[in-house]
């Protein structure tokens, strides 16, 4: 069985104390991402109908049972103090990890959050990670 997440309604980045929302990516097109799956996994990413507008669709099978499938963007960005990112999800999945991460042009250093046994029951949710997260 293939499974399927669509992220969808703009990846933006809020100072909750000071300015408006910044937007980061609308995912009308897959410009700019790119695929990374594990050995054993089948991954594409693909424009599909979204919340409002169009979404970015990832579709991953896992061969031989577990793994990963990574969607990866370089953006140049500089991290107020106080920040918030948000985006919708919709998916078709057994329960799953969904990891969002962060790394510093050295590649060194990691910030990362981590939802254990994300559960998609088909429905639009919306996905907002705070720094303290």
């Amino acid at each position: 069985m293939t499974s399927s997440m669509l992220l969808a309604a703009a990846l933006a980045i809020a100072c909750p104390d000071t300015a408006p929302p910044r937007l980061l990516d609308g995912f009308e097109t897959t410009a700019g991402w790119t695929a990374h799956p594990a050995d054993g996994v089948s991954m594409a990413l693909l424009s599909d109908a979204g919340r409002r507008g169009r979404a970015m669709r990832l579709d991953f099978y896992f061969h031989a049972g577990g793994g990963y499938a990574i969607a990866r963007r370089t953006l140049d960005l500089d991290l107020p103090d106080n920040y918030a990112f948000s985006f919708w999800i919709r998916g078709a999945a057994r329960p799953n990890t969904l990891e969002f991460k962060l790394v510093d042009r050295s590649g060194d250093n990691v910030w990362w959050y981590t939802e254990r046994a994300m559960t998609f029951d088909g429905r639009w949710h919306r996905v907002t990670i705070r720094r303290r997260q």
